[in-house]
């Protein structure tokens, strides 16, 4: 998930492969409260945002902001359990009966769906089996950013080619059994958890194959609320969805009334309103430079949570002059990535490793790049691309723009000709993912979709998911003996020696290639109202809206 889109604990897949890591399972919540079932009931959860969520279609939104909202409100065939530490990676059925009946040869997938469960207004109907189908058709049709989780479908390359052909082969939906079979063209060890982020959740079909983020009537929920109102730049408001029965009996049925979200508000400025009442919480990160002062004056509604992150700078392999890749070594060589992580107030730990260090034996710290600012200009003066220009983008919230100047330097050192572009949050992440803007460096942070390495290895690095619009793979890095051996790792079982397959992957890539500079693990410290009760700090979601409730 890139930029800051889930930010949790330590991630594991269903005890298929060990990992590890610590964090906190709730923030500033009662258990005694909790635990007697006498949870107040109503009220309005205050929230402030920097700026708009990418999106808020689910085929679309792909940021933390947003699958924090979208958790809220949709529902896919299956879902991540809502409970913050290990046991919220593990998937479960939501909007299906039970988990799928898996072909022997691994390659078919049938789901049942529940019987009664409706989409929310103006929908206000039974979901049907076709709905799903239309759903992830309407990924290719649209040119989501994760169709990539689903060309493995049969027939999906083909439609996305040419969306009028008549629908994905691959998928079969039955309205009258309430099924539908998803035939792949080869096994995929990570299937279910692609059905059980936001891009597979169920909107009705006929839904348009555009954004529908600001159009109310398409915007349907399945879950306990809605999107009530939207206002990018002013505010988000969610409220309950009248059609919204529970059809499990430990879901969360959401205990709020409302929450608003006031868009614009700056970090600074969301550590004062936290302070005086008039928030409840933000969803960004805390301020570095107020982090200490807030720890001591209010440390019980300081929450300080660990979770697979990698940030990093791309280096677009198709950018001169970074198309010589001893300059994207030079550049590794030249960050002092302990300087960096002083930029984020020290929240977190340095690396250059892709994978972070809660994905177990996918991990294996390296240290290819010690800082050598010397050899660092020896690579450069060898390349023979000394003075030529490079820009660095970010987006604008506090402290990107700090590490963006910090690698301008850094080029500057070197002897280009370094220039910062900034873009607001909202629209940061789309314009860098599109080709026609083509960065030579952009910065990222990147969080996990799901527990396992893939997830940060395939979507990121592999060529053949390099795309148009959407574009995770920044680099554009594209070496075809390493796509066939992330692919081949796809189509292996969960476990060590698929793992060991990640952590090859990452140490060649960076040893060999050089297509990002990564630099920090990040910790993500969180400030809530000291009203604020019932949060879950979920792996793939950050805090889960519907068990938060607010100490009268």
């Amino acid at each position: 998930m890139i930029n800051v889109r889930s930010l949790f604990v330590v991630p594991v897949l269903v005890a298929l492969f060990a990992v590890a890591g610590c964090g906190s399972s709730s923030s500033s919540s009662d258990s005694s409260t909790a635990a007697s079932g006498d949870v107040p009931q109503g009220g309005t959860l205050h929230v402030g945002a920097v700026d708009n969520p990418d999106h808020l279609d689910p085929a679309f939104a792909y940021t933390a902001e947003s699958w924090e909202i979208l958790e809220a409100t949709n529902n896919g065939l299956l879902g991540f359990k809502k409970v913050a530490g290990d046991a919220g990676t593990e998937v479960e059925p939501d909007l299906a009966k039970a988990l799928p009946t898996v072909s022997s040869d691994g390659k078919t997938y049938t789901f049942t769906l529940r019987d009664g469960v409706k989409f929310g207004p103006p929908a206000s109907r039974a979901i049907k089996a076709s709905d799903v189908k239309a759903t992830i058709e309407r990924l290719f049709s649209a040119d989501s950013p994760g169709v990539g989780f689903y060309t493995g479908i049969a027939g999906a390359e083909e439609f996305q080619k040419n969306p009028t052909s008549g629908g994905i082969s691959g998928i079969v939906a039955d309205d009258s059994k309430g099924t539908v079979a998803f035939k792949l063209t080869k096994k995929d060890g990570t299937f279910n958890e692609y059905m059980s982020i936001p891009f597979s959740f169920i909107l009705p079909a006929g839904t348009p194959n555009k954004d529908i983020s600001t159009e109310k009537k398409y915007r349907v929920p399945t879950g306990p609320y809605a999107i009530s109102t939207y206002v990018p730049k002013e505010s988000i408001k969610l409220t309950r969805n009248p059609d919204f029965k529970a059809w499990a009996p430990d879901q969360a049925k959401g205990n709020l009334d409302a929450i608003d979200i006031k868009i614009g508000v700056t970090p600074e400025q969301a550590v004062n309103e936290i302070a005086n009442g008039q928030l409840d919480w933000y969803l960004q990160t805390v301020a570095p430079d107020r982090l200490t002062e807030i720890k001591g004056r209010y440390p019980d509604q300081v929450e300080d949570y660990v979770r697979a992150n990698i940030t990093f700078f791309t280096l677009n392999t198709r950018k001169a002059p970074l198309t010589d890749v001893n300059v994207r070594k030079a550049i590794n060589y030249a960050v002092d990535r302990d300087a960096l992580v002083k930029i984020f107030g020290g929240q977190g730990a340095a690396s250059e490793n892709i994978l972070p260090p809660t994905m177990g034996t996918a991990y294996a710290a390296h240290s290819f790049y010690p800082y050598d600012l010397p050899k660092a200009k020896q690579l450069v003066d060898a390349s023979g691309t000394k003075g030529q220009s490079v820009e660095v983008w970010a987006s604008n919230t506090d402290p990107q723009p700090k590490a963006a100047q910090y690698m301008a330097s850094v080029l500057e050192s070197l002897g280009y000709k370094a220039t910062v572009k900034t873009l607001d949050e909202g629209i940061y992440y789309d314009t860098v993912g599109n080709q026609k803007t083509d960065p030579q460096i952009s910065y990222n942070d990147w969080n996990q979709d799901f527990a396992e390495g893939s997830n940060f290895i395939d979507p990121l690095l592999n060529g053949d998911r390099i795309t148009n619009e959407g574009n995770n793979n920044g680099a554009n890095i594209d070496v075809p003996e390493l796509n066939s051996k992330i692919n081949a790792a796809l189509e292996m079982p969960l476990g060590p020696e698929r793992n060991k397959q990640w952590a090859e992957i990452d140490a060649t890539m960076m040893k060999d290639y050089a297509p990002w500079v990564p630099f920090l693990n990040r910790r993500y410290p969180k400030f809530y109202g000291k009203n604020v009760k019932g949060v879950e700090f979920h792996g793939t979601f950050f805090e889960l809206f519907p068990s938060v409730y607010l100490q009268k």
